[in-house]
């Protein structure tokens, strides 16, 4: 897992420093830990944008006034309408000690399934593994090149190793190629069938009341 430097500052708690920080372009934030008293810091918000704007899980060094923080990004709050991070938590690592993350999954390869017609769905874009921080992967790659139509790769099939512990449910479908459904053709309109055996008869009727060639038609 690759590691993102965050340059920080501290930051005033409650309302009025939050909106002062952010009148600054800047996102508040909090790091915390079972061993780790909250701190309180802010960053600038471009600055956060290789962190929160990438599917990849990065290890966080925070440094604020000549300390290091290590740490993972938790959680972040955005705003509703321009999706702006508002807010940013971080949980701080222990080296040696596990911890419990959510790490996204990422698919390799091209499924020779879809190449014969078949439809790739993937139900599971992220795992909960539990490890010790420097066995922390940036994602879980998935090899989806032996899929067939029909076939399936569950959270049991994978093999990470024995350092890092699978929290998620064996039986979860992380991938599948299904057969796509076949496009029906529509049933004719009822009634179709008989107007179409009764239109010669229509026809020949018609053909009844004509005069014949050089005869006058019958007067009403």
């Amino acid at each position: 897992m690759d590691t993102i430097l965050l340059n920080a500052s501290p930051r005033e708690t409650g309302k009025k420093g939050t909106k002062a920080v952010r009148r600054e372009d800047r996102v508040p934030c909090v790091l915390y830990g079972p061993h780790q008293d909250p701190v309180h810091f802010a960053v600038e918000r471009l600055d956060l944008r290789p962190l929160i704007h990438t599917t990849v899980t990065y290890r966080v060094l925070v440094q604020m006034d000549g300390d290091e923080h290590e740490a993972i990004l938790k959680d972040v709050v955005y705003h509703p309408i321009t999706e702006a991070p508002l807010h940013l938590d971080f949980q701080a690592l222990t080296k040696g000690e596990k911890i419990t993350v959510t790490i996204p999954v990422h698919l390799d390869g091209a499924a020779p399934g879809v190449k014969a017609g078949g439809v790739l769905s993937q139900p599971l874009y992220d795992l909960e593994i539990r490890c010790v921080p420097a066995k922390i992967p940036g994602q879980i790659n998935v090899d989806v090149s032996t899929l067939e139509v029909g076939d399936s790769l569950h959270v049991s099939d994978l093999s990470l190793g024995d350092d890092i512990e699978v929290l998620t449910e064996p039986g979860r479908t992380i991938v599948t190629v299904t057969v796509p459904r076949a496009v029906e053709e529509p049933e004719p309109a009822e009634g179709l069938e008989l107007l179409e055996g009764i239109l010669p008869e229509g026809e020949e009727a018609a053909e009844a009341g004509e005069p014949e060639e050089g005869e006058a038609p019958e007067e009403a």
